[in-house]
């Protein structure tokens, strides 16, 4: 049930924009199918979360007041990798744990998508940025409706720091998936093909 999870139903919820569903499905069976590496890396999680919670905070203090010495209005969270994503990026990256695992990253929600852009230069302009390691899925969203502006920076301290920008629309969407734009489209027709369609979603009906 496990293999036919991370086989099927868990891809399935990724090309349905639905990536919490999808975390949840891939870490469940992730811990039936490879538990020791799964115990590995939660205890490498462990031991970094008890090290840098100072951290943290102070880059997340750090960032939020850069913002709104600008006039942006903003709200950071921590993002937290699952166990699966990680080891995932071990394979296909060949880089080790402690290299994957020492990266911070951020989820910076703002009021608009001209507000997407102007975070996005604000960082750039003060920090420097890691090569190869932006993109823009808001200008161009993945086949799933996924929109968010993704970059990495070398933040405050020095430390590695990685950005998603995003709206709070956008940031519903990229939890729930296709299904949460009724929450801010009334009277959408997910049959409807038509140009006026907010949403293309004729890969999910076909």
């Amino acid at each position: 049930k496990a293999k036919e999870t991370m086989e099927i139903y868990a891809p399935l919820a990724d090309r349905m924009g639905m990536n919490r569903i999808r975390d949840e499905l891939e870490d469940l069976s992730f811990s039936v199918l490879n538990k020791p590496a799964r115990d590995l890396i939660l205890k490498r999680l462990s031991f970094i979360k008890n090290n840098r919670d100072d951290t943290f905070k102070d880059i997340s203090h750090e960032l939020i007041e850069l913002l709104e010495s600008n006039g942006i209005t903003a709200t950071i969270t921590g993002r937290e990798k699952t166990p699966f994503s990680i080891w995932r990026k071990i394979q296909n990256k060949k880089i080790s744990l402690e290299q994957l695992t020492d990266i911070i990253g951020f989820r910076v929600i703002v009021k608009s998508i001209a507000d997407c852009y102007k975070t996005l230069g604000i960082f750039h302009s003060k920090f420097s940025t890691i090569t190869g390691k932006f993109k823009d899925y808001i200008s161009t969203p993945k086949i799933n409706n996924y929109q968010s502006i993704h970059t990495t920076i070398v933040g405050p301290e020095r430390q590695r720091v990685e950005l998603q920008i995003r709206t709070n629309e956008m940031n519903t969407i990229a939890d729930k998936g296709i299904a949460a734009h009724w929450s801010y489209k009334e009277n959408y027709n997910l049959v409807d093909n038509s140009s006026s369609d907010p949403v293309n979603v004729t890969w999910l009906r076909d």
